[in-house]
């Protein structure tokens, strides 16, 4: 009973989301630190790079989609994604994935992998077997 006053009375501030678990205790979640972690967890991903040669970020070309740009050559014009020296074997699945096309992640390494290629070969892995 105390638990749903208590419930109430945050949630007229509507401030608490939800109760989360945490071993034996229960955490109130609110919506202020979810954003928090939300926004921090978007920085992360849009500081992960895309393009490894030339060093380009999820990010930028997140931003040139957002911009208009809907296909790999399109982002790539904008961007310089794909221009390295692997020629865009490396983040050319990923590009596309963020583009909306069909992915699926490589067993080793995590990197995206068209899902329409009948071998399942990671560009990343391959590239970096060629290099050694």
């Amino acid at each position: 009973m105390a638990m749903r006053c208590e419930e109430r009375r945050l949630a007229s501030r509507k401030i608490v989301l939800h109760y989360r678990r945490i071993g034996s205790r229960r955490k109130v979640v609110t919506i202020d630190e979810l954003e928090r972690k939300a926004r921090e967890q978007a920085v992360i991903e849009n500081l992960k790079p895309a393009c490894l040669c030339n060093k380009i970020r999820k990010g930028t070309v997140l931003k040139a989609i957002q911009a208009g740009a809907k296909t790999f050559d399109q982002v790539s014009k904008r961007t310089g994604v794909g221009t390295g020296p692997c020629g865009g074997r490396r983040c050319g699945s990923m590009v596309r994935g963020m583009l909306g096309e069909p992915v699926v992640s490589c067993n080793e390494c995590g990197w995206p992998v068209l899902a329409g290629n009948s071998p399942q070969v990671c560009p990343r892995c391959e590239y970096a077997k060629q290099e050694s």
